[in-house]
Formats: C-alpha cells, sequence, structure tokens
C-alpha cells in the first residue's frame, strides 16, 4: 500500500522597491535569519564554495526545536536554490528568483516544498512551519527595506 505523502507547498511573487541586488544579499545573509525571522532560533554557514553553500538552522516551532542542514547553490542577484541534506524534513526543497525591475526595485519569487519525516511531527509542526513559510517573503522585504533606510 503507498503512503500518503503530506507535501506542503507555498508560493509567493512580490514586487519590492528594493534592488534585486540587495534582496539577494539579504537571504544569502543566513547568519542574520535569528534577527528577523522570529521561528528562527539559529542560523550558520558551515562551507562555503563557489555558487553555493551549507547551513544550518535551528527551527523554534511551537516551543519544540528543530535542526536542519541545508544546501543553498545561488546565482548572485538572480537564484538561491535550497535543497535538504539532513534534518526532520523527510523532503525540502526552496527556491528564490530576484528579477530587476528597475534600479531599485525587483519581483521576488519564494517558492517552498516540504514534507516532515514523521506523521506526529507533521501534525505538530508543519502548520507551524507553514505559517513560517507564509511570512517568509514580507519579513526578507521588511528586513531589506530597513537596512536601506539606514543606510541612506
Amino acid at each position: 500500500m503507498a503512503t500518503a505523502h503530506n507535501m506542503r507547498c507555498f508560493e509567493e511573487t512580490r514586487d519590492i522597491a528594493v534592488s534585486a541586488s540587495r534582496m539577494f544579499d539579504v537571504v544569502m545573509d543566513i547568519e542574520a535569519y535569528p534577527d528577523f525571522l522570529p521561528w528562527v532560533a539559529g542560523a550558520r554557514v558551515l562551507t562555503r564554495g563557489e555558487g553555493e553553500l551549507a547551513a544550518e538552522l535551528t527551527a523554534d516551532l511551537g516551543g519544540k526545536q528543530y535542526r536542519f542542514q541545508t544546501v543553498d547553490r545561488f546565482v548572485p542577484d538572480k537564484i538561491v536554490e535550497i535543497r535538504l541534506l539532513q534534518g526532520p524534513f523527510r523532503f525540502l526543497e526552496s527556491l528564490w528568483t530576484f528579477e530587476a525591475t528597475g534600479e531599485d526595485s525587483c519581483r521576488v519569487h519564494f517558492s517552498i516544498e516540504f514534507e516532515f519525516k514523521n506523521m506526529m511531527l507533521d501534525l505538530v509542526a508543519s502548520p507551524l512551519f507553514a505559517t513560517a513559510c507564509k511570512s517568509m517573503v514580507h519579513a526578507f522585504e521588511k528586513r531589506s527595506l530597513t537596512l536601506w533606510s539606514r543606510e541612506q
């Protein structure tokens, strides 16, 4: 009998009054995630290479902490592709794309697909993680606008 998979998907496209390169920089500033993403309790870059890095995030979902590692492949100012290395997920894949629409504006597209390893975890953590995903683009937009206004 085939097991029913609880794959969760979310995607969002937003026009943002920040340049593509600034938005890319905020997404790539992984170590700063705990400063502006309420569900991220810890974040560190493990390795950096040409066009890719490995990172470890500690997610705080409903007061429980889950650690997971990802490999992030990127083309500066254009695209970040995130795939799961290890963690409480059976599957995790995420994609950011940045398209310049002007000198200080861009269209950001974010998509994520995930599934937790076991049913209990899925019941507890999935709704919380899904909520986090829904506020993701907004959180990054707010962060980039805050940093941008500080510099001016």
